[in-house]
């Protein structure tokens, strides 16, 4: 027993030694320092910024990441690690791109990049740069290396070879991050005219089409009510279509949407009397109407997926009525205003 147990221990003591030094020799490797400019409206979400490029490099040494606004000290410090600086000209919302700055102060190495935002939908703006900032930070860990050897002398005779030119787009460099500009929700929604005695509920499927600071949607409106009217009630339906257009912003993580709507579609009423000496009847009619919207988008931390919300207000261009003893007992006419609530992705 003496024998085998002090190999053992010796073996034990060896590996809490090697543990120990692997700890400190991880506690000695500085954070990946981030500077963004404080820019009173930013063209994206910092938070969400940060939040991504954390998850770009989980389990990447130097860890991330620490944000430093302080200016880096003059000829660099061998001790600071890797500090990634982004620079915003104009900085402001209006800014159509970031350029990013790589320094491995240890190594004297620099990496730099200029990533377009101008056609990014602003809540894929986020990932978008924190894919490219954790390119250029993996290729600056990367050990550098050697140049490549000289080719031997060909013969005078051979033919010459094909070098390999650039793509169109200008120097090669890695791929651009593919950003969704495609968003496709469901909203479940209710729709009142007011003076008309008529309240439908509903589902609103949508794919909206986003380019910068410009959307544009096709919604389908799927809704139904039952209004009240002497002698019984009115049994509406209504499948509708409807185009929208118009600009989108940021405010802060919120992305604001202002479209003008039109919609397209067929109605359908009938009369269910609880009245034996009434008669009931039914009819049909196309409808058309014609208003505003704003929208609300909040998207998740995944930047994947998005809540939203919107409020629409308009005028019926022509609609359907509801008659009881030739007086008008409901209808779809006048103004409507409409809200809806709702969960969708992006693609």
């Amino acid at each position: 027993m003496r024998v085998s147990a002090l190999p053992s221990r010796f073996l034990l003591a060896a590996v809490a030694v090697a543990l120990t030094g692997a700890r400190a020799g991880a506690a000695e490797v500085p954070p990946i320092r981030v500077s963004v400019p404080a820019c009173s409206s930013a063209p994206f979400s910092v938070e969400a910024f940060l939040g991504s490029l954390e998850v770009e490099l989980a389990g990447h040494v130097p860890a991330c990441c620490l944000l430093d606004q302080a200016p880096p000290p003059p000829g660099g410090d061998a001790q600071a690690g890797l500090r990634v600086t982004l620079s915003i000209d104009p900085c402001d919302q209006s800014a159509t791109s970031v350029d990013v700055r790589v320094h491995d102060a240890a190594h004297a190495a620099v990496s730099e990049r200029r990533v377009g935002l101008g056609d990014i939908p602003l809540e894929a703006r986020p990932r978008a740069l924190a894919l490219a900032v954790a390119e250029l930070v993996h290729s600056a860990s990367q050990p550098a290396t050697p140049p490549p050897a000289t080719p031997p002398p060909t013969h005078p005779d051979a033919p010459p070879t094909t070098a390999l030119l650039p793509s169109r787009g200008g120097a090669a460099g890695p791929p651009r991050p593919r950003v969704p500009w495609i968003f496709i929700s469901g909203a479940v929604e209710i729709e009142t005219h007011p003076g008309q005695n008529m309240t439908l509920w509903g589902v609103r499927p949508s794919v909206a089409v986003a380019r910068g600071h410009w959307q544009a949607a096709l919604d389908v409106d799927v809704m139904a009510g039952d209004p009240s009217v002497p002698f019984g009630d009115v049994s509406t339906r209504m499948l509708a279509g409807t185009l929208a257009a118009g600009p989108r912003f940021a405010l802060g993580h919120l992305i604001v949407d202002l479209a003008a709507c039109g919609r397209f579609g067929w109605a359908w009423m009938g009369g269910e009397t609880s009245d034996a000496s009434a008669v009931a009847s039914s009819g049909s009619a196309p409808i058309a109407s014609a208003g505003g919207r704003v929208g609300l988008v909040l998207p998740t931390a995944t930047q994947l997926s998005h809540l939203r919300a919107l409020v629409e207000a308009g005028a019926m261009i022509h609609g359907l009525d509801a008659t009881v003893n030739g007086t008008s007992a409901a209808g779809l006419r006048g103004g409507y205003l409409l809200f809806g609530l709702g969960f969708g992705e992006n693609r």
